[in-house]
């Protein structure tokens, strides 16, 4: 082990000028797979943020039913499958938010007969759900309408999926690259060392003593790099979060992660897919001079 690390290290010192572009290319390579990932995350974060307010059913029922009536569609509404809570509301009540809502028009409605109808608002776990949730709740007896925002979660979840559809398809082609960066690097040292790998392969050495110091070399290109990606990145997203709060009169900061919270998820990803690149490109590069 002392000696794959000592060659490892000698390897990476070795080829200076291949080593540093290397580690400059799984750099670049990881700070654009961690911006897909920071995305999702907020993308996942901002859904979860919202899931309440664009997951909700309003449920209009009769006026002129009894307070059985009333409880018996409740119950009715809870046993439907998905719904995960479900609260009341008055006409009167919701007559009188909707004065207070118009501030200094509020006048406008004085005298006015109250249009709307009592309502319960169900708050559904899955937006994906939430078309087949209403359908069933329309079955209901004495429910009258059943609104809910169909337009805004189509559309959100549609963009939703595209974005994590592409970011897959970026983060396995990111892969490809850094394997391929990887392992050409240390290919020029395994080239430069072939015969010695031979002579040690006629000798009896083991296919592990030999490939280990190249290992230990792809590890050390993806470690840096993935350092290098690490602050970068969270770098990036809190001048990007900063600038956007101070636009914002920090609006924001109910859609966007905190910087903290962000590092807790993008320092193992990147950390591990770096060295993982790392190690891949380094052993598909001795692979075939282990052949004698």
């Amino acid at each position: 082990m002392k000696y794959s690390i000592q060659q490892g290290i000698k390897g990476l010192l070795f080829n200076k000028g291949m080593s540093f572009l290397s580690i400059v290319s799984v750099s670049a390579s990881l700070i654009i797979l961690g911006i897909v990932f920071g995305s999702i995350i907020n993308i996942n974060f901002f859904v979860e943020n919202t899931r309440d307010e664009v997951n909700e059913i309003r449920i209009s029922i009769k006026s002129n039913i009894s307070e059985e009536q009333r409880k018996t569609i409740k119950k009715e509404i809870q046993s439907v499958k998905q719904v995960e809570s479900i609260r009341y509301k008055s006409k009167e009540k919701a007559f009188k938010e909707m004065k207070e809502s118009w501030e200094d028009d509020s006048h406008l409605l004085d005298g006015i007969e109250n249009p709307l109808d009592d309502y319960y608002i169900a708050t559904i776990k899955n937006s994906e759900s939430v078309e087949g949730v209403a359908n069933s709740i329309k079955k209901i007896e004495n429910v009258v309408n059943v609104d809910y925002h169909q337009d805004i979660i189509k559309n959100f979840l549609d963009i939703s999926n595209t974005i994590k559809k592409f970011a897959s398809l970026v983060i396995i082609f990111l892969f490809i690259i850094c394997i391929v960066l990887i392992s050409n690097t240390i290919k020029s040292r395994v080239y430069s060392k072939r015969e010695e790998i031979q002579i040690i392969k006629c000798f009896g050495g083991s296919n592990y003593f030999i490939t280990s110091p190249f290992v230990v070399e792809g590890f050390l290109i993806g470690f840096i790099g993935s350092l290098v990606s690490i602050f970068s990145c969270l770098y990036i997203y809190k001048y990007i979060s900063d600038n956007i709060n101070t636009v914002l009169n920090s609006i924001s900061s109910e859609f966007l992660l905190p910087a903290s919270n962000l590092f807790m998820y993008i320092t193992p990803v990147l950390m591990i897919s770096g060295i993982i690149v790392g190690v891949l490109g380094s052993i598909i590069s001795v692979k075939k001079y282990l052949k004698v």
